[in-house]
């Protein structure tokens, strides 16, 4: 692959793009070209996408760097910040929209508007939310005449070029001709241009720190979560994943001296945004975090930063899918505080093969649970319904594998059918008989006032709900059996009853089919009920209904307001938290009885010990989102903590008081700065609660067991 540049006499040369930023010279005629970059997120009902723009900073300063541009781009990420600026500052000469499956639309509306304002702009987007073939590329450019070019693959080395193409013809786009590497558009002809794509940095060190040039600066505020990326690239072909394509197969890193200067600068900044009741939290967002020798280097640094800066307490990430010995040293180094993945999607050797991921070893992947608890950290396996081949009973087969193998978060979600991925092609589709319906992706609704005008707009995701091999109803069986798993198994609200569970060599699983099984009656009947009408309801059938809908009165603000198109599991699990811990604890009591006396273990003193850990579980998950000073007590019979802290189960007459005891249940100092602060981002509503469940360790906000002569030492103090 070669680059073509533009000289200020017009004349062509070539350079290649192996070469280093320092041998690749860009000649432009002026260097006063003003531009912007937008890596725009809704924000009315919350932040959807809470990442500083880290992507589209290290394109603006390589590009900056490479065309000696100093300062001359601008990063932006709340909309209503570009709106102001737009509106005192004027129009850019190029401004530039990210694409992803969570900002597609208000991109393209932002874009539409300034196009009807000033013509002339020029209007650039890039990011993976694109087709593959090049008759769809051909008709999204055409159907989308506000965007001028689109640059496919790494953003930064096209896109500079594409900026020195565009100055040196004076910034008029039909004076364009020639192909530009990674960039699509419609020329003055008419004619579409979809060139070739431009090689890969095989060095990440050539892009410039956008936080130690102090590009981030500005997006520290306590809101946004920082991110970082030390590779790219991902070595596995999954077929879901826009990374599974040929392009992205080779693994190429930044050097140890940039993440080392990077993570202290961060770091810096994060103890301050602390001090002021703000996050503090990290997103790696490598595809396989841990898997390398020289991500430990990187863990190094984390676990500096950590005792300089106490930053960060958590960090999300996607861990390698191999390599899983490499992981776990990963998370000893930073105590615990790195999530660890054991993403299976499925382990059906028949889905595997047609996913393309038959390569990664399952069986690493259920090593890794069993060792993770070493580390006491957060170990998540990923499943997904509706993959090619997959039926009702290999769904719940892997569901029964990953449960049993202990995970202590498991997460499932639907396939999505994603512009830019092997299985969303027709061919693809024709092949599993895949059907799809449409919905809301949550949190992603808003409108803005943009230079004088009001634009609206929301992102609709394309879900898979039946193939050839599973069926819609079988779609929403799986639904319920999901919403099992978020209630009793995840986060630990039942953590001392798996505890028993596993403790008898019981399967974890059992109980949550006989969960699933159950004749529910009462308030649990009445919440499941709703999450199936729900479920039903949120699909459409086509976007050509929904889109429509979207724009009218009214219906952005009921989205905003709540009332539709939030993440149905992780709401149902916050309503269920909040007001039906106690008509969960009767439906936990009544199957758990059942597995326990299915498996002759039937005895009175069983039983009992069963109610009094049950009831222990549910203290723990009391006032954790309000009245959180407030201490909830619990008479017991059985010294629970020690059957916890216990390595081999004993005889429950072993643990029984031989008077009751009363149980306070508190949140320690460190427990309550976690929720406050996440409460002061989050709110404590539904869907505020809702977010907080997928942003902390939620075993380790859980009350905590003191008693009371424990409880008074405690006042004195």
């Amino acid at each position: 692959m070669t680059l073509i540049q533009i000289s200020s006499k017009n004349e062509k040369s070539v350079t290649d793009t192996h070469e280093p930023i320092s041998k690749r010279n860009f000649t432009i005629k002026k260097n006063d070209v003003n531009i912007w970059l937008v890596d725009p997120t809704y924000t009315q009902q919350q932040i959807s996408s809470e990442a500083m723009p880290n992507a589209i900073g290290g394109i603006a300063t390589f590009t900056e760097y490479s065309l000696k541009l100093k300062n001359k781009i601008r990063l932006f990420k709340y909309p209503e910040k570009l709106a102001v600026a737009l509106e005192n500052e004027g129009i850019p000469d190029i401004i530039g929209f990210s694409n992803y499956m969570w900002n597609c639309e208000l991109s393209l509306a932002l874009a539409r508007r300034i196009k009807e304002y000033a013509a002339d702009t020029i209007v650039v987007m890039g990011g993976p939310n694109y087709p593959v073939t090049s008759d769809e590329q051909e008709d999204f450019l055409r159907k989308h005449p506000e965007i001028d070019f689109y640059v496919t693959g790494e953003g930064e080395l096209a896109f500079t070029n594409l900026v020195a193409t565009l100055i040196n013809a004076d910034m008029k786009k039909n004076n364009l001709k020639e192909d530009l590497p990674s960039v699509h558009y419609i020329r003055a002809d008419d004619k579409v241009s979809i060139s070739s794509t431009i090689e890969r940095l095989k060095d990440l060190t050539e892009i410039p720190s956008a936080y130690t040039t102090g590009k981030m600066d500005e997006f520290f505020d306590g809101k946004l979560l920082p991110v970082i990326q030390t590779t790219r690239g991902c070595p596995f072909a999954c077929t879901f994943c826009v990374e599974g394509t040929q392009y992205y197969n080779k693994v190429y890193r930044t050097n140890l001296e940039k993440i080392e200067a990077e993570l202290d600068y961060i770091g810096s900044k994060m103890a301050d945004v602390r001090k002021k009741g703000g996050r503090n939290d990290l997103w790696l967002v490598d595809s396989n975090f841990g898997m390398y020798n020289q991500d430990l280097d990187t863990c190094k640094a984390i676990a500096n930063c950590q005792k300089k800066y106490g930053w960060p307490e958590y960090i999300q990430c996607d861990t390698g899918k191999n390599n899983k010995a490499k992981v776990l040293d990963a998370a000893r180094l930073v105590k615990g505080a790195m999530r660890l993945s054991g993403s299976v999607q499925s382990l059906d050797p028949e889905v595997l093969k047609n996913i393309k991921r038959s390569n990664i070893a399952p069986d690493a992947l259920m090593q890794l649970a069993m060792e993770a608890a070493e580390v006491d950290t957060d170990s998540r396996s990923e499943i997904i319904l509706a993959l090619p081949g997959e039926t009702l009973k290999s769904h719940f087969d892997t569901i029964h594998t990953v449960i049993n193998a202990g995970f202590n978060h498991v997460n499932t979600y639907q396939l999505m059918l994603l512009p830019g991925t092997e299985v969303s092609s027709p061919e693809s589709r024709k092949q599993f008989g895949m059907k799809t319906r449409y919905r809301v992706l949550p949190r992603c609704f808003g409108y803005y006032q943009v230079l004088n005008r009001q634009i609206k707009a929301a992102e609709i995701e394309e879900i898979c709900v039946s193939t050839n091999t599973l069926s819609f109803e079988d779609y929403v069986s799986s639904r319920k059996m999901h919403l099992l798993i978020h209630l009793f198994h995840n986060d630990g609200l039942f953590g001392s009853v798996l505890k028993l569970i596993k403790s008898l060599k019981l399967s974890v699983f059992r109980w949550l089919e006989l969960l699933y099984t159950e004749n529910l009656e009462g308030n649990t009947n009445e919440l499941f009920s709703s999450f199936e009408k729900e479920t039903r309801g949120e699909l459409w059938m086509n976007q050509g209904e929904l889109r429509p809908t979207i724009q009218e009165p009214g219906v952005i603000d009921r989205y905003i307001g709540g009332e539709l198109g939030y993440n149905l599991l992780f709401v149902y699990k916050a309503i269920a938290m909040k007001k039906y811990m106690v008509d969960l604890k009767m439906l936990a009591r009544k199957t758990l009885h059942k597995l326990l006396i299915e498996n002759n273990f039937a005895s009175p003193d069983y039983l009992n010990l069963a109610d009094s850990i049950l009831e222990f579980d549910t203290a723990s998950t009391q006032n954790l989102f309000h009245d959180i000073d407030t201490n909830t007590s619990l008479v017991v019979d059985y010294n629970i903590p020690k059957f916890l802290d216990a390595q081999t189960l004993q005889s429950p007459d072993q643990y029984k008081f031989d008077k009751q005891m009363t149980v306070n249940f508190i949140l320690d100092e460190e427990q309550k700065d976690i929720l406050k602060r996440h409460l002061d981002i989050y709110g404590d509503t539904d869907l505020g609660v809702s977010r907080i469940l997928t942003k902390v360790f939620v075993k380790k906000i859980l009350r905590k067991p003191i008693n009371d002569s424990q409880l008074a030492s405690l006042k004195i103090k």
